[in-house]
């Protein structure tokens, strides 16, 4: 395998969360991931000559917007059948704004580098990115578990999540007391570690509540990449230490969002059971009522 080919393939879990974080679903986002890589095939001078991070993201995020409009007849694009691909299951595609807080507070690209990717003046980007950011701080208050077992990183979630109107109800540095207070309070919204005190895993603690809640999780981890693999399904939500608060507030808001749905709720939960489920070996517990 070429070098670009080892550096792209390095990229894609991160690419892959991105697409998902876009379209609210893997499979949809992975359809966006795939075109992405045919029309690289395709033209590989796209990703020649420059970063090839931002080469990728650009070449993805005309792919995202190629979908929306009348491909020219010249478009490079055209080989695909974008609409009946992706009809199956996408969803409202997000606006200019969202993507452009994605890329600069998730992903860390700089306001040039997404002003270039999205193909828009800084100017637009500045009030794309003002109008995002003001939205994160209307979403539906969430009572939230903290699983995590370093005292100055629970703090520092907690004032996080204060700043964004949540409650949290709970923090818990093992296993049986994260499960404890989750059956107690029932909460909204976990963020868990994945290593815990005494080596105790904040997964074995996640499956757990699974167990009986329907309830989404991040993992605020020092080893994320346990978690985003590149395998085919990613249905974890992770954000990796040392963390960037504005990167958690967004992770945080979009997974509310998504959980606004029971629909989107019910497969999530299934599909993230079942990557922890090859995490660990162990069953993946039925939902039973708290």
């Amino acid at each position: 395998m070429t070098d670009p080919a080892d550096r792209i393939l390095a990229l894609m879990p991160h690419l892959r969360r991105h697409a998902r974080l876009l379209s609210g679903s893997q499979d949809v986002g992975d359809e966006y991931v795939r075109l992405c890589l045919e029309a690289v095939l395709e033209e590989p001078e796209q990703i020649a000559g420059e970063d090839l991070r931002k080469s990728l993201y650009r070449v993805f995020h005309t792919i995202w917007t190629a979908v929306n409009v009348k491909l020219d007849p010249d478009s490079p694009y055209r080989h695909a059948d974008l609409t009946s691909r992706l009809a199956h299951g996408l969803l409202e595609l997000a606006p200019v704004d969202r993507r452009a807080l994605l890329l600069t507070a998730l992903e860390g690209f700089s306001r040039k580098e997404t002003a270039d990717i999205l193909n828009i003046d800084l100017e637009i980007l500045d009030e794309s990115l003002a109008r995002a950011r003001d939205r994160l701080s209307h979403w539906t208050a969430a009572e939230t578990l903290i699983i995590e077992d370093e005292g100055l990183v629970a703090m520092e979630l907690e004032a996080i999540l204060k700043d964004m109107g949540h409650h949290v109800v709970g923090t818990a540095s093992h296993v049986g007391e994260a499960v404890d207070i989750a059956i107690a309070r029932k909460p909204g919204l976990v963020l868990s570690d994945i290593e815990l005190e005494e080596s105790e895993s904040g997964i074995d603690a996640v499956q757990e509540i699974l167990g009986s809640l329907e309830v989404p999780v991040i993992f605020v981890t020092g080893y994320p990449e346990r978690l985003l693999s590149g395998g085919r399904t990613e249905p974890a939500f992770v954000v990796a230490k040392p963390f960037d608060p504005e990167r958690l507030k967004v992770t945080i808001a979009h997974v509310l969002a998504m959980y606004d749905s029971p629909e989107i709720a019910t497969e999530h939960r299934e599909k993230l059971l079942a990557k922890l489920k090859d995490l660990t070996g162990k069953d993946v517990p039925r939902l039973q009522p708290l």
